[in-house]
């Protein structure tokens, strides 16, 4: 069995690192936009967005919460801005640039500005820059955007304000978040990242493509929660897993079964790969990125066994354990007629034994807390 030292060098070097980029299209509608010329031209082509008189769009800058108001309205057909109650912002009165826009959004329901806590006056920042938090917020009020995802960011809580949001976004496939699997949510968003997540709401054909999607981080177990897995071997067995702190960069769990023993594991992921094992050194399984369909590569753990070879078989499978239903699951089949399943976010949820029939659940993921 190999140490984690050991395979943490031959993993880099089997690595080809892969940058990923934007083909440009035949020609944008704006002077400036090089990136994500499709989505910015699809909405310019319907009147959503403008740019300004210079021809420019000025992808790069941070979008303000007005300008998000009045290409959400552009999107959904409003042009009758008329009849809609005042809503009392302190910061935004008739006559001001963006009363209407802002007045007809808190009619529809997917703005309501804030309420400072010590004057009672609410407040809607018209030219204050847009999180990515209240980014999901807005487009999933707006477009009636739900659903949950067992699957969550590591920055993005349960207890965070925009976790709900966020989660709808994920779920409808809007977002994919950062390949460490994090969300930022209180990172100002670009005009061109903004333009991105509307075009995807508006048209499913900008969304990302789970099936040809790459992986580059994400695959460890989220530290944050307890995970229980049940095995085969007995189905009274289950294990209790925690997270007990990271050294040299390798974070440690330990988990405790129905019998009161303990067992000590370690992960380690960067950006050549995850790998899972023990504290004492010894590895079980890897993982190389970037990772996608068709992805191969072989280890030797045992120096008496034959060597394990592994295939990325599918990137958006739908599996479901007892601890949840997860989407965009990625299959991974060995020659020894097993089939594992990662999520980013989450970990492993589920290994088989395909020798058999019916198909025999090695470790499965009971529940996840």
């Amino acid at each position: 069995m190999k140490k984690f030292g050991r395979m943490l060098l031959a993993l880099s070097l089997l690595m080809t690192v892969i940058i990923p980029f934007q083909h440009a299209d035949a020609s944008s509608t704006f002077k400036d936009v090089t990136l994500y010329e499709k989505e910015i031209n699809f909405l310019a082509d319907k009147g959503i967005i403008n740019g300004y008189e210079n021809g420019t769009f000025q992808p790069e800058a941070s979008i303000k919460r007005i300008q998000a108001v009045q290409m959400l309205l552009r999107a959904k057909g409003i042009k009758d801005l008329s009849g809609a109650p005042d809503p009392n912002f302190a910061d935004l009165k008739k006559g001001d640039y963006g009363y209407e826009e802002a007045a007809k959004a808190v009619q529809l329901g997917f703005i309501s500005g804030k309420q400072d806590s010590k004057t009672g006056k609410k407040y809607f920042n018209p030219w204050n820059t847009l999180t990515r938090g209240q980014m999901a917020k807005v487009l999933s009020l707006a477009y009636n955007l739900k659903g949950t995802t067992v699957s969550e960011f590591y920055d993005v809580p349960s207890t965070d304000g925009f976790y709900t949001y966020i989660n709808a976004l994920a779920y409808n496939n809007v977002t994919t978040g950062y390949s460490n699997h994090t969300f930022k949510p209180y990172q100002s968003i670009s005009r061109q990242h903004f333009s991105v997540f509307l075009a995807r709401t508006l048209d499913s054909s900008f969304k990302e493509d789970a099936a040809n999607r790459a992986i580059t981080g994400g695959l460890k177990p989220n530290p944050r929660k307890t995970y229980v897995y049940s095995y085969s071997f007995d189905e009274n067995y289950s294990e209790t897993v925690k997270y007990t702190g990271t050294d040299s960069g390798i974070d440690n769990w330990t988990g405790r079964d129905t019998d009161g023993d303990t067992y000590d594991y370690a992960y380690s992921e960067d950006k050549d790969g995850f790998i899972a094992g023990w504290q004492d050194g010894f590895i079980s399984s890897t993982v190389p990125y970037p990772l996608k369909l068709n992805t191969k590569w072989t280890d030797d753990f045992y120096e008496d066994e034959d060597p394990i070879t592994y295939v990325v078989t599918s990137m958006n499978k739908t599996i479901t354990t007892p601890a949840g239903t997860f989407k965009n699951a990625i299959e991974i089949k060995t020659n020894f007629d097993t089939s594992e399943y990662y999520v980013q976010g989450v970990g492993l949820v589920l290994m088989l034994d395909t020798s058999v029939k019916p198909v025999d659940k090695i470790q499965e993921l009971k529940k996840i807390y």
